[in-house]
């Protein structure tokens, strides 16, 4: 048995970060019910690239969740998704802050048909911040594109300071409920969320010192090769760097570690050799040291998203 099977989410978010943690909600075993709106949807099921004219990201993160339409502005809407939250354990919402409770559908509202709902708000910036933003605008409020500032390959606000944080909330949430019989009022803003993402880089500049993971060092860095691929050295501790120097012919690397301008003396004698000459010198010793490999394609998953509003006839609250 899964350990949320029995239990069942509403799901009132779109695009991303929000499907993520409901996704990993339903694959410890809960009922996932998305809450759409008429017409289009999540905007995630036509966001390109699509795969078989459904966005990509939509299919992985939704599949085998169920599809209910509801126009929440509409009084009948209103009243439908106060019936379903009668019957269910958590709802997440990603609306703008405020908009539920302009809709008659706030945490008062929730709480008076289910006192055990978990009731959970993911928001972007903190403070009851209603500005739009994105992945990129999360992380340069939180002070993680580095300086120069790059932007990161992966959404890191998205999962790590919005999916993650809002599902382990959520746990803690139901394994505080089995023990007090009352709901919860959750709110997760991504800025927030990345608290400890940024511990590390803000604890380097409360020292005054250079951030050792950002490629200000020639033992941390990812180094281009004449072939046209990329090598990655995390030898941060001495032990590391020294053996690999000695693996690589380079000695007299050992006592520039930690030097700043000898990153580019290190990634001109790196570029002159195909990765596959610095994989076979390093590899097997204690090093820290490996291929950049690119994205791989996920399978795609068995269970298909649903279409939208295929479940409005059928859906019923667990026990109703």
């Amino acid at each position: 048995m899964k350990p949320l099977q029995g239990i069942t989410t509403l799901d009132l978010t779109r695009l991303l970060p929000g499907a993520v943690a409901t996704m990993m909600l339903r694959e410890a075993g809960a009922t996932v019910v998305k809450i759409e709106a008429p017409g289009e949807g999540d905007y995630g099921r036509s966001m390109a690239p699509l795969i078989d004219g459904t966005g990509a990201i939509f299919r992985f993160t939704n599949a085998g969740k169920q599809s209910v339409v509801l126009d929440l502005k509409s009084e009948s809407g209103k009243a439908a998704l106060l019936r379903m939250a009668a019957g269910a354990d958590v709802l997440v919402e990603g609306f703008r802050p405020g908009v539920m409770d302009r809709l008659g559908l706030g945490p008062r509202e929730m709480a008076a048909v289910n006192p055990r709902l978990i009731f959970a708000s993911l928001t972007g910036h903190a403070d009851g911040s209603t500005e739009a933003g994105h992945d990129l605008n999360y992380l340069a409020a939180a002070g993680l594109l580095g300086w120069p500032p790059r932007i990161p390959a992966a959404p890191i606000a998205d999962i790590a300071g919005g999916s993650l944080q809002l599902v382990n909330k959520i746990l803690l949430a139901l394994l505080d409920r089995a023990r007090t019989g009352a709901g919860a009022r959750l709110v997760v803003s991504m800025v927030e969320g990345l608290a400890p993402v940024a511990l590390a880089p803000r604890a380097f500049a409360a020292a005054g010192a250079p951030n050792p993971l950002s490629g200000v060092y020639p033992c941390y860095n990812l180094y281009d090769t004449a072939d046209g691929e990329y090598l990655a050295v995390a030898a941060l501790e001495p032990k590391f760097w020294r053996e690999f120097c000695t693996a690589v012919e380079q000695p007299d690397w050992i006592s520039h570690q930690f030097d700043q301008e000898f990153v580019w003396i290190a990634a001109d004698t790196i570029a002159g050799r195909d990765l596959e000459w610095w994989l076979s010198r390093t590899q097997g010793r204690d090093c820290c040291v490996n291929r950049v490999r690119p994205p791989s394609p996920l399978p795609l998953p068995e269970d298909p998203p649903p279409a939208l509003g295929e479940h409005n006839a059928q859906w019923r609250a667990p026990g109703s």
